[in-house]
């Protein structure tokens, strides 16, 4: 049996849909013909039942073909309809024309060896076809022949047709099977490659969740705080909700009703009153408008970014203040600006040299960069000893920078300024 298959199935459909043509136009033949040696049919009316019976069984196969391919036993059946019809219907052609092959029962039955030769098993295919030659051969023996000659072309042209379908289905059906063969590997290298993707980007939110949780609150305690234990007890109730919901079943219902949605500024506004609560003034311009709904996904990416880079400011920055902007765009129109989503956080704290920051830190690169560009998005840190940093997110990436452009090294005042920062 073929194996199905995309290719397969497509190249059986496109020979039933030829199939179908090519019986229409037998059926046509067939009319004209009638037509054209309608003294003939006139002169004694029962001839015509040959023509009536492949008029008819040949439009019912164009329906049926017209709908899906046949089965091997409709393609039998078909077969011996013309078997019986080369037996019994040579006296229904017009003696000019009955041993050659432009008959309208030699051009009928040409058409119908598309379908054993396509859709009955191989072996079964020749039976067929030795069977409707030698009928038609038998069948014009019976009455008297013009030519001996003409009625052997003809029966070698239904012959030839045989074999130059048989020939047509070995190999069209042989590079179909390869194309969905080939079709199947790729689908199964693709699927590898998409379960180690999914793999590789677990662990780095693993990695990213541990950087920003646990490793965060850790360096807090081993620093002098004056929030005091109960600040450090909240932290770490937060951080425990945090890697609960991440190890958590993803098909479990519950879970999910729990967990964040796409509301980017609800998340924003969560993530500045946290830093408030730890200590961290904040002053924030979070748009109270009619926002569009961005994917929960990006909604959380782009949130964690931000609160790591709060985190940072707080940790680092060597000042208790910082900046936030969060600015939603609905979807344009007429080329204006498409849906997308901007948070900038800004300090004027110490400052640092980009070049001297250890690649191998997980803070920049993991939690900010990477987790961004991994929504589709962009972020871009801008910093300079003394003069403060500002850490922009954009989604989705400005068109003709790269996902993971973000550390590509400082800018100038200028380039800042093209931000068009209010501050």
């Amino acid at each position: 049996m073929m194996p199905s298959g995309p290719a397969v199935t497509t190249l059986r459909s496109v020979v039933a849909y030829l199939a179908s043509v090519v019986r229409g136009a037998g059926i046509a033949y067939t009319v004209v013909q009638v037509v054209t040696w309608h003294s003939f049919y006139t002169a004694t009316p029962w001839r015509l039942a040959g023509p009536v019976l492949a008029v008819a069984w040949g439009a019912a196969a164009t329906l049926s073909l017209r709908r899906d391919w046949p089965s091997p036993a409709l393609a039998c059946l078909d077969s011996a309809v013309y078997v019986a019809l080369a037996l019994g219907g040579s006296g229904c052609v017009p003696p000019a024309v009955r041993d050659e092959a432009s008959s309208w029962l030699v051009i009928s039955m040409s058409g119908q060896l598309m379908i054993p030769a396509w859709y009955a098993p191989g072996i079964l295919f020749w039976l067929l076809a030795l069977m409707s030659a030698t009928a038609y051969w038998a069948g014009a023996m019976l009455h008297p022949v013009t030519s001996s000659r003409t009625l052997t072309a003809a029966t070698i042209v239904l012959i030839v047709l045989g074999v130059v379908h048989a020939y047509g289905r070995r190999q069209l059906y042989r590079r179909a099977a390869a194309a969905d063969a080939a079709l199947r590997e790729s689908d199964q290298a693709a699927s590898k490659q998409y379960a180690i993707l999914r793999a590789t980007i677990e662990r780095r939110e693993h990695e990213r969740l541990l950087h920003d949780t646990v490793l965060n609150t850790l360096t807090a305690l081993a620093r002098p705080s004056r929030a005091g234990l109960a600040n450090a007890v909240n932290r770490c109730r937060q951080d425990v909700d945090l890697i609960e919901d991440a190890l958590a079943d993803p098909n479990d219902l519950a879970t999910a009703a729990k967990r964040r949605s796409g509301d980017l500024l609800g998340e924003m506004r969560a993530a500045v009153a946290d830093m408030r609560a730890r200590g961290l003034r904040v002053h924030a311009g979070i748009d109270d408008g009619q926002a569009p709904a961005i994917p929960a996904p990006v909604a959380l990416a782009i949130s964690s970014a931000a609160r790591e880079a709060l985190s940072n400011v707080a940790a680092h920055a060597g000042t208790g203040e910082a900046w936030v902007r969060v600015r939603l765009t609905a979807p344009g129109r007429d080329g204006e600006a498409p849906q997308g989503a901007e948070v900038t956080v800004r300090d004027e704290g110490a400052g640092f040299d980009r070049a001297r920051v250890d690649h191998a830190r997980l803070g920049l690169r993991r939690s900010i960069a990477e987790r961004v560009a991994d929504c589709g998005g962009r972020a871009s840190v801008w910093s300079r000893p003394g003069n403060g940093t500002v850490v922009h997110l954009s989604w989705p990436a400005v068109s003709g920078l790269s996902p993971g452009a973000a550390d590509a090294g400082p800018r100038d005042d200028h380039e800042l300024a093209a931000e068009s920062l209010p501050w």
